[in-house]
């Protein structure tokens, strides 16, 4: 079974963006889960979104920085073995979490996806 756990938004305040989903939304929480101020937002629905802040992703930065919404997250148990068997998917680079490895890929559309390779909600997205 494979679990959609967040998407990620670069921007170049997380603290206020975390505020405005909160209006935008009408509701929901956020908290900060690391030192460089990244946040994670939930929403009434449970739509988790991962508020990322780089100086470089401000209001005058150019469209090739890739600021907005970006790298989907799945988990699932196994996910290496599963994103190794989708053909012309190819793992770049891997992270490690406290509950398990982290995989990040891009797609054929130059999409840049990560994969966590267990089923449960860990403690940056279950607060």
């Amino acid at each position: 079974m494979i679990h959609f756990d967040h998407i990620e938004v670069h921007v170049g305040n997380a603290s206020k963006y975390a505020k405005f989903l909160v209006e935008i939304f009408n509701e929901g929480r956020f908290k900060k889960i690391s030192e460089d101020n990244t946040y994670m937002f939930i929403s009434p629905d449970m739509i988790r979104i991962e508020i990322k802040e780089s100086p470089k992703y401000n209001l005058n930065s150019n469209l090739d920085d890739h600021k907005g919404f970006c790298m989907p997250c799945l988990r699932m148990d196994n996910a290496k073995k599963h994103i190794s068997n989708i053909e012309g998917i190819k793992i770049f680079s891997e992270r490690r979490n406290p509950d398990g490895p982290c995989y990040f890929f891009t797609d054929y559309e130059g999409i840049v996806w990560h994969i966590k390779d267990y089923q449960i909600l860990d403690k940056y997205v279950n607060f």
